[in-house]
């Protein structure tokens, strides 16, 4: 790992400026996928400070979700209610590259940034745009986080529910994240584009979009295979209760579910994968007959029950053995298979950290951490997460004198609270 933030700007996004008004996860974490390749990442929050420097606090403003997703990039506290600091805004916005935002459906045009207002001015400049439910329609201006999305497009039901229709607890935030992932692919094809035409344009994608993304096997209907999702979607949810609902769907739905799927051991849970061609050997391990040999095959209702009944067969087996002795049969059959296990020990795995999927180092206020790395990996160019992440108002001289603006117009903005300093931030906190 490098020094952090003190490091020479050198890697994929080398020379690249990316201004971030976004909040929560989705832009943030967009823009942290630039800040790792060497981006200069700037990033805009409220002169309250951003709000998850407050959520989960290791010390005073230093957030356990701050810290992670602002990695590697200077952040300037900003008054954006008011005339001179969107016009700040608007300043840093006119010399960069890259805006990324996720402000909610015309809040960006009402503080005068939106993509038009600024393609005018910056005609290069691209613009990434994460919204709730994409740009039209009558629910394009509606407000939506990460858990709503999920369960708005179904991905709430096919991650987390039981056949019986029990869900299971809610911990990841898989929309956010994979919307900011589609972000940043779309704005690193925008700016190939640029590169081409001369040309910025705007980059957008939803948390709705996310959802569909990763529902991309199941999301569809075939008028001839298909009937019964359009009998769910449109009917039988009036006629049945949501449990009802949850095994008529499941009993309609993939017909590899003893195949993909999680059993429970004498002391635990292992996951199990066994598609095509590989559910020859999965079988013969618990000494059940392959349903898919099965001349009925092809009958779908007595399909489903061959299923539940292998799966049933497979599962009281399980349930007999260890996670340990079932995990070793599973790998002796050349098998996919893992214990399920809580984040928390993936975290102290020391072969996760020797296989460079977490990293160790010591950030220079909060001492030793393991975070994740830079989700991949380039043999060319410089692609890695950063140490170092901004104190609050420890930019805002730096950045403000890189817009051109004088000593004295950066006291008046401290004076004004158009933006914050650090000092000014650590003097209100020891009186109060």
């Amino acid at each position: 790992m490098g020094s952090g933030m003190s490091d020479p700007l050198a890697g994929l996004f080398d020379g690249l400026t990316v201004l971030e008004i976004g909040q929560y996860v989705a832009a943030p974490i967009a823009a942290e996928l630039f800040a790792h390749g060497g981006a200069n990442v700037i990033k805009i929050e409220p002169v309250t400070g951003d709000v998850t420097r407050m959520t989960d606090p290791i010390q005073i403003g230093e957030g356990r979700q701050y810290v992670i997703k602002a990695r590697g990039k200077r952040a300037l506290p900003l008054n954006l209610s008011t005339d001179e600091g969107r016009r700040v805004a608007a300043d840093l916005a006119l010399k960069s590259d890259v805006l990324i935002t996720n402000m909610r459906p015309g809040t960006a045009d009402r503080l005068g940034l939106g993509f038009e207002q600024l393609h005018k001015l910056h005609p290069t400049l691209i613009y990434g745009e994460i919204n709730g439910f994409g740009d039209a329609g009558p629910n394009a201006g509606r407000p939506s986080l990460d858990l709503i999305a999920q369960s708005w497009t179904g991905l709430r039901a096919a991650a987390g529910i039981g056949e019986d229709g029990e869900l299971g607890r809610y911990e990841a935030y898989f929309c956010d994240y994979t919307a900011g992932l589609l972000l940043a692919f779309g704005v690193a094809a925008a700016l190939h584009h640029r590169n081409v035409t001369g040309l910025g344009q705007r980059v957008g994608t939803s948390l709705a979009h996310a959802a569909l993304f990763m529902q991309h096997r199941n999301a569809n209907l075939f008028e001839s295979a298909d009937a019964w999702k359009r009998e769910v979607g449109a009917g039988v949810t009036d006629r049945m209760s949501f449990n009802e609902l949850a095994r008529y769907r499941s009993e309609r739905a993939s017909p590899d579910l003893f195949l993909m799927s999680t059993y429970k051991t004498s002391d635990g849970a292992l996951s199990i994968g066994a598609p095509g061609a590989m559910s020859s050997k999965l079988c013969p391990l618990f000494e059940v007959e392959d349903p898919r040999q099965s001349p009925d095959w092809a009958d779908r209702s007595k399909r489903s029950e061959a299923l539940r009944t292998v799966k049933a067969e497979i599962a009281a087996k399980l349930a007999t053995m260890t996670t340990a002795e079932a995990h070793a049969l599973i790998e002796d059959a050349s098998l996919p298979s893992s214990p399920v296990r809580m984040l928390e020990e993936m975290l102290v795995d020391q072969d996760a950290i020797d296989g460079g999927l977490l990293y160790e180092a010591d950030h220079p206020r909060l001492g030793r951490y393991i975070m994740p790395t830079a989700p991949i990996s380039m043999s060319g160019s410089d692609y890695r997460a950063r140490v170092d992440t901004a104190e609050f108002g420890v930019h805002t001289d730096e950045l403000l004198a890189e817009l051109g603006y004088d000593a004295a117009l950066i006291e008046r903005l401290v004076a004004d609270g158009i933006v914050a300093r650090k000092i000014e931030r650590e003097e209100k906190e020891r009186k109060e």
